[in-house]
């Protein structure tokens, strides 16, 4: 495996003579009142799922997205090649992108960022397989994301300066006053915006990072030492920038969710089209505003998360203005045909790359090691939004470990990545259901505070429809979404009504700890100890202490309405 340099020091003085990748440019052909096609190639929140692996699509994946609803079959191949349930692959995104480009003229392929963070690839090479293969697949330019961030910035700026060969783009992100010594590197690898010459038609790409999902992003002096700038102030001056350099058609690539996406297309004149991601969805259709200040239509789409989709937009733009747009999503998955199951490709380039890590993480990690089995899957979210079957388990399995042994436990539901398939519980299945390193948090609450923390898990889940966005242990109450007054009530302890002057030791992740997802009455507390606990570890030991899984008759991995969702 190829090393990359250890010290930032030695980093920066490879960046020092690195070249920046250039926009495309071609010929001007006379493209005045002529109607021009572009195509854009969208990927977003990858996640680091540059192997393929096990999904099973929900109702939405299924009935809206229309990807398979069907029984799995055994992997029959080192890759599953015929399990119609095995999804994404970095090999495969390559090989549909190349089929994409050879049936487009105009294209580029943008991505919405978060490709880091998700499997066990990223917590072992720390983005490099993720920068060096979002390169080979011929990526054009990408916004970097909060994820992007998870073992820093000096890191971003060691795999980009190292492996990348496209765009990075944040508009909203400002590097230069900070003083930490990779902050010059990075302040010229990111870039806000950039103008792509396609043949004659100019093509502008703002990008917008994603800002509420990194703490304490708007103190200046926090330790990425990142500036932030309002994204209305962005989208309007580089917009009016590239309009000076000729842009014909601007484009935000967005990672800031389809609520701000939609908000900025009501609102900012100088876009045309939005690509966003962040919040893991599919826009089919596109989703389109009606500019309020010019009475444009501005189309907005997003394609998804995993490497479940690669997507594909074709416009018609005539001076400038779009005169329509087709929408597709191409699912990254092997598909039942007439002749049997359809086996995507491959690109070769790619797998051969790819083969490399492979072999170092089956030997570092002994992925196939089977640690339980599952009788069914077990679920990251519930059927009802309350609490859920891995929720439950990781939960009680926190606040038990021995060393921890707190009354109650509250974890963030998006620490769950993805539901535990059926069959044999392996280490490459943990790692994919929790990919983060994040350790066990204890601290003391008391009853208002505990209060205080539900609200607000209540607030929080109401803006997303009414899915629980934490999982607890030893408590219950009931989550009321109402828009108007979002509140958790009938909130008991073990059994107990909750004491308002009473106080309770809680066990919890260090990323909400920490203040992570908005959890800022963890943050200020200040009994806090980090016990340095991993949780994937211990939810490691609680499969193997159980072994098969669920256990309804002893209440274990199952949902049993400890939170009640009332609308």
């Amino acid at each position: 495996m190829t090393q990359n340099p250890s010290t930032i020091g030695l980093m920066l003085a490879l960046l020092s003579g690195c070249i920046l990748p250039q926009a495309k440019s071609g010929s001007e052909p006379a493209i005045v009142g002529q109607d021009i096609r572009l195509t854009i190639l969208h990927t977003s929140d990858v996640h680091s799922r540059l192997l393929p692996y096990h999904f099973e699509p929900s109702y939405t994946d299924s009935t809206v997205l229309g990807l398979p609803k069907q029984s799995s079959e055994d992997c029959q191949s080192e890759y599953c090649d015929h399990n119609p349930y095995i999804y994404g692959g970095i090999g495969r995104i390559g090989a549909i992108l190349d089929e994409e480009r050879a049936k487009a003229g105009r294209v580029l392929h943008l991505d919405s960022g978060d490709s880091f963070q998700g499997a066990l690839i990223f917590n072992e090479f720390d983005g490099e397989a993720e920068m060096r293969l979002m390169t080979e697949i011929g990526l054009d330019a990408a916004v970097v994301a909060n994820h992007e961030f998870d073992k820093g910035a000096a890191n971003l700026a060691k795999q980009y300066g190292s492996w990348g060969g496209f765009d990075l783009l944040a508009g909203n992100y400002d590097f230069e006053d900070s003083d930490l010594p990779w902050a010059p590197a990075l302040d010229k690898m990111v870039l806000p915006s950039r103008l792509y010459d396609l043949d004659g038609l100019r093509v502008g790409v703002i990008g917008l990072g994603n800002v509420s999902s990194l703490n304490s992003i708007y103190d200046e002096s926090n330790s990425m030492g990142i500036k932030v700038i309002e994204p209305e102030e962005v989208l309007n001056r580089e917009s009016a920038l590239l309009r000076t350099q000729g842009a014909d058609i601007v484009i935000a690539l967005s990672h800031m969710g389809l609520h701000e996406d939609i908000h900025h297309a009501k609102t900012i004149e100088g876009v045309d089209i939005y690509i966003g991601g962040h919040h893991h969805i599919a826009t089919r259709p596109p989703i389109v505003v009606t500019n309020e200040k010019t009475g444009r239509i501005v189309p907005i789409v997003h394609s998804g998360a995993f490497s479940k989709f690669v997507g594909r937009v074709d416009f018609v733009i005539r001076d400038g203005v779009i005169q329509s747009f087709e929408h597709t999503l191409r699912p990254v998955y092997n598909y039942p045909g007439e002749d049997g199951i359809f086996v995507l490709p491959r690109k070769p380039e790619v797998v051969d790359i790819l083969e490399e890590y492979e072999e170092a993480l089956a030997t570092q990690y002994n992925t196939s090691q089977v640690i339980g089995y599952a009788g069914e899957t077990l679920r990251r979210y519930s059927v009802t939004g309350g609490d859920s079957m891995l929720g439950n388990f990781t939960a009680e399995a926190m606040r038990f470990y021995p060393g921890v042994e707190t009354e109650i436990a509250l974890t963030n539901t998006m620490g769950i990545r993805s539901d535990i398939p059926a069959g044999e519980i392996t280490v490459d299945a943990l790692f994919s259901a929790m990919p983060f390193d994040n350790t066990i948090t204890t601290m003391f609450l008391s009853g208002r505070e505990i209060q205080e923390v539900l609200d607000f898990v209540s607030s929080r889940s109401t803006d997303r429809g009414c899915s629980s966005q934490a999982q607890v242990a030893g408590i219950s109450f009931a989550m009321v979404c109402d828009p108007d007054n979002p509140r958790a009530e009938d909130i008991f302890i073990n059994g107990i009504k909750l004491d308002p002057d009473g106080t309770y030791e809680l066990a919890t992740n260090n990323y909400i700890a920490h203040g992570g997802s908005g959890f800022e009455v963890l943050e200020r507390n200040t009994t806090q100890v980090d016990t340095g606990i991993s949780i994937r570890d211990v939810v490691m030991s609680a499969f193997i202490q159980y072994h098969t899984l669920p256990q309804p008759e002893a209440g274990v991995c199952v949902e049993d309405q400890r939170i009640e969702t009332r609308k």
